[in-house]
C-alpha cells in the first residue's frame, strides 16, 4: 500500500510515461488528451501540497501537458495562434476566473499566488479539453481512451460493492471520511465510491464521462468496437448503479430521454408532456415525492423537527435538498456581488456568519447539497450568475455544433447532459471538484469543436 506522497508519484510517473510515450509517437495534442483522460482513473485524494496548493494527479497532469503544449513546436496552431480563434465559452470562463480573483481579494487579501490559484481551479482543466481537441478528427482518439477508463472504474465500482473493498484504497490508501463512511450502505450493498471522496461524486463524473461511448459508437464500423462500446456502457452503467446514489441515475436516465428527443422528432411530444408531468408531480407534492424517492432508494430515514426563520419544519436527509434555500437565504442576501470567498466556504461545515444553527447538530445541514447556492455563498451574486452563464454557453455551443453537422451526435449529447445537470443535478448536490473537473474538461472539449468550426469558415 502506497502513502500519500508515494501514490500520488506513483500515478504521475506512470501517466507521465504514457504521456511521453504518445507526445513522442503521436505528438502533444494526442498526448494531452490521453493523459487527461488517464488522469481521471486514479484517487482524487492524492495530493502534494506545492507552493501553499494542494495539487492532485489531475491537476498535476494538466500542468505537464500544458507547459509540454506551449513549448512543443507542434503545440501550435499552423499560423502560430495557441488560442484563436476565441470562442463565448472562453469569455464566459474568463469571467468565472476574474470573479474567483475578485472574491478572495475582497475576502481575505490579494497574494501572487491567487491568480495561479484560480487558474488551476477553473481555466487549466478547460484548456486542458480545449487544446486536446483541433477538429473532430479529434473525438475518436480521446472516445477510445474514455471507453477503457469507464471500463476500468466500472468494474471496480462493481468489485468493490460487491466484496465491500475498494481497490483504490487498497493501492493508493484510504481516503479520508469527512464527506461520508467508508462503509456506507444501501439495501445490504456498499456504496461504491472508486477514486472519489463520495459515492455520488463517483456516480456524477461516470455520467459527465458516458457521452463519449455515443461518439465511440458513431466514429466506428467496426462490429467488434461498437460491441465492445456497448459492452463498455453496460458496466459503467452498472458501477454508478452500484453506487446506490439516486442524483447520478436520474441525472443519466433524463439526459438519455432528452438526446433521443433531440435524435428523433416524433419523440419530442411524449417526452417533453412526461417530463412536465414528472415535475407538475414534484411541485404539487415535494414531500411526498422526495419521501417515496428515499423509501424506494433504501433510505426512508425518520423525520425530524426543526426550525426554518422561526418556523418548525418536518425534514429527512432526503427532504432537507427542499430546505436548503431557507437555511441560507440569509447568508445568501448578505453575500453580496462577491461573496464570503474561497477559504471561508472551504470544507464543511462553512464558516461563514449566519448559518451556524441548531440545524447542525443534525448533521442535516452540514453539506450545501446544492451547487448554486454553494458557489453564490463562495463568489457572490456575480460568481453565481457566471456559473449559470457558463453552462448555458456550452448547452448552446452544444446544440449548435450539433445542428450544424446532425450526423454527429456527440455535441448535442454532451448538450442534453449539461442541461440535466444545471437544470437538476446541481440543485441536489454541489459542484465538487472530483466531477466539476470533467465537467470544465468536456466544456473545454466543445469550446474546441467551435474554434475549429470558426477557423473552418
Amino acid at each position: 500500500m502506497f502513502g500519500n506522497f508515494e501514490g500520488w508519484l506513483f500515478s504521475v510517473v506512470f501517466i507521465v510515461v504514457v504521456w511521453i510515450y504518445l507526445l513522442i509517437r503521436k505528438g502533444p495534442v494526442a498526448a494531452l488528451g490521453a493523459s487527461m483522460v488517464l488522469s481521471f482513473a486514479f484517487p482524487v485524494w492524492l495530493k502534494v501540497d506545492i507552493g501553499g496548493a494542494p495539487i492532485d494527479v489531475r491537476t498535476a497532469i494538466a500542468l505537464i501537458n500544458l507547459l509540454s503544449f506551449i513549448l512543443h513546436p507542434r503545440g501550435f496552431h499552423p499560423q502560430g495562434k495557441i488560442l484563436l480563434p476565441l470562442t463565448l465559452l472562453d469569455c464566459c470562463m474568463a469571467m468565472i476566473y476574474l470573479s474567483h480573483i475578485a472574491t478572495d481579494s475582497f475576502a481575505t487579501g490579494f497574494t501572487p499566488m491567487l491568480p495561479c490559484l484560480a487558474y488551476c481551479e477553473w481555466v487549466l482543466p478547460y484548456v486542458a479539453g480545449r487544446y486536446a481537441i483541433r477538429d473532430r478528427n479529434d473525438l475518436k482518439w480521446v472516445a477510445s481512451w474514455v471507453l477503457g477508463v469507464l471500463l476500468l472504474l466500472g468494474l471496480t465500482a462493481c468489485f468493490e460493492s460487491l466484496t465491500k473493498v475498494n481497490p483504490f484504497e487498497f493501492v493508493f490508501g484510504n481516503r479520508p471520511t469527512e464527506l461520508a463512511s467508508r462503509h456506507a450502505a444501501r439495501f445490504g450493498l456498499k456504496r461504491a465510491f472508486a477514486p472519489t471522496m463520495h459515492p455520488i461524486f463517483f456516480g456524477m463524473m461516470m455520467t459527465v464521462l458516458m457521452p463519449w461511448l455515443v461518439c465511440m459508437w458513431q466514429s466506428s464500423e467496426s462490429r467488434r468496437i461498437r460491441g465492445l462500446t456497448v459492452f463498455a456502457g453496460v458496466i459503467a452503467l452498472a458501477g454508478t448503479v452500484f453506487t446506490i446514489s439516486r442524483t447520478p441515475v436520474i441525472t443519466i436516465l433524463i439526459a438519455a430521454s432528452l438526446t433521443l428527443a433531440l435524435r428523433f422528432k416524433v419523440l419530442r411530444w411524449p417526452l417533453g408532456l412526461s417530463l412536465a408531468i414528472a415535475i407538475g408531480v414534484f411541485v404539487a407534492f415535494p414531500n411526498e415525492v422526495m419521501d417515496a424517492a428515499s423509501r424506494w432508494t433504501g433510505g426512508g430515514d425518520k423525520p425530524r423537527l426543526i426550525e426554518i426563520d422561526g418556523e418548525a419544519v418536518v425534514t429527512s436527509s432526503s427532504r432537507s435538498r427542499l430546505h436548503i434555500l431557507g437555511i441560507y437565504s440569509e447568508a445568501l442576501a448578505k453575500a453580496g456581488l462577491f461573496g464570503y470567498g474561497s477559504e471561508a466556504t472551504t470544507g464543511f461545515p462553512l464558516r461563514i456568519p449566519g448559518v451556524d444553527g441548531t440545524f447542525k447538530s443534525a448533521n442535516l445541514f452540514k453539506q450545501v447539497d446544492n451547487g448554486y447556492i454553494l458557489l453564490t455563498l463562495r463568489f457572490g451574486w456575480v460568481g453565481g450568475a457566471c456559473l449559470v452563464i457558463l453552462f448555458l454557453t456550452a448547452i448552446a455551443t452544444g446544440l449548435s455544433l450539433y445542428f450544424e453537422r446532425p450526423d454527429q451526435l456527440f455535441p448535442g449529447v454532451v448538450a442534453c447532459l449539461l442541461a440535466v445537470v444545471a437544470s437538476f443535478s446541481l440543485l441536489l448536490v454541489f459542484m465538487s471538484y472530483d466531477f466539476g473537473l470533467p465537467i470544465l474538461w468536456t466544456m473545454g472539449v466543445l469550446s474546441g469543436l467551435a474554434s475549429a468550426r470558426t477557423e473552418e469558415r
